[in-house]
């Protein structure tokens, strides 16, 4: 097999995450602090409102209020959790917001211990009655849910239902999963009158233009780009963009760097070696477990006896 042809496909694979450039005029709203400038900001509210109406069933959300992003479990015991955002709409639902660039191999579990905190949290001491406000679990996703959702769509939304008959158990627990990969299309095949697929767009691409696109009619989306403005945010927003841009450049060359190695020593040992050498060289680079299990497919007990 053709050595730039795996190494292409390979890179494509590991490296799939968020493309770190040296100056933009729009942030990149998959880096949490070009996320955070926009959807994070009272001033920007009606922009957050917008999106979630279109993707949470059954509500219209006319107003909410940000709320604390950190997150002091009941038991002392417990591990505190801290939100990319979290808000309390008008009629009492509370909503978490989750930004992931990367996949991990207990995403999914975090995911669900992120909607069990605001759960008990409602809860009061002494309440006999068990009785809270729906929770609304949203997750933005740079990756694609591996063995979880095997089709195309970029939007899936979980709740508790009967395993048989499909019948819906409760609507207090909704779980909403957008896989941001899995949304394709480039600008001259958007439909200006779909919201929600221009979202999509731009929360893959709006980092890559110096200005809004005219094909962007949606007063909305223009509010967006405006809001998305690099040169709008204070000096430690900036502070933190950049150093965040920094760290994903830095990321980025160490698992290039690995790949090329094991490419190299791998080829002619088969696929399941390279994998394993690139997995030992990661780890040697200081690069976290969960983002080895991500590049190579291999198991925590696999990297751990390396």
């Amino acid at each position: 097999m053709n050595k730039n042809f795996i190494e292409h496909s390979a890179k494509n694979q590991f490296c799939s995450s968020t493309d770190p450039q040296e100056s933009h005029v729009f942030a990149n709203l998959l880096y949490d602090q070009g996320f955070k400038h926009v959807f994070g900001r009272e001033s920007n509210k009606e922009i957050l409102i917008n999106f979630l109406n279109l993707i949470i069933p059954d509500r219209k959300i006319v107003d909410l209020e940000y709320l604390n992003n950190e997150q002091t479990p009941a038991l002392k015991e417990a591990k505190n959790s801290r939100y990319d955002l979290t808000c309390k709409t008008d009629d009492g639902s509370r909503i978490i917001v989750e930004l992931q660039k990367r996949s991990q191999w207990d995403f999914i579990e975090r995911t669900l211990y992120y909607v069990a905190l605001p759960i008990i949290e409602q809860l009061e001491i002494g309440e006999h009655r068990y009785n809270f406000y729906p929770i609304y679990s949203v997750n933005i996703l740079n990756f694609e849910l591996s063995g979880v959702s095997k089709n195309e769509d970029v939007l899936s939304i979980y709740r508790l239902k009967e395993l048989y008959r499909n019948t819906e158990l409760t609507d207090k627990i909704t779980m909403i999963y957008i896989e941001l990969p899995k949304f394709r299309k480039n600008l001259s095949e958007l439909d200006s009158d779909n919201l929600l697929e221009n979202f999509y767009f731009c929360f893959r691409n709006i980092y890559k233009f110096k200005e809004c696109p005219e094909e962007l009619t949606n007063e909305i989306i223009k509010r967006l780009f405006s809001a998305a403005k690099v040169a709008a945010m204070d000096k430690n927003e900036k502070i933190k963009y950049l150093n965040e841009m920094t760290s994903e450049r830095d990321l980025r060359n160490q698992i290039e760097y690995a790949i090329d190695k094991a490419i190299e020593q791998g080829l002619e040992q088969g696929i399941e070696q390279g994998k394993i050498d690139t997995a030992r060289l990661m780890k040697a680079n200081g690069i976290s477990i969960e983002m080895i299990i991500t590049c190579t497919g291999l198991t925590l007990e696999q990297i751990e006896q390396l």
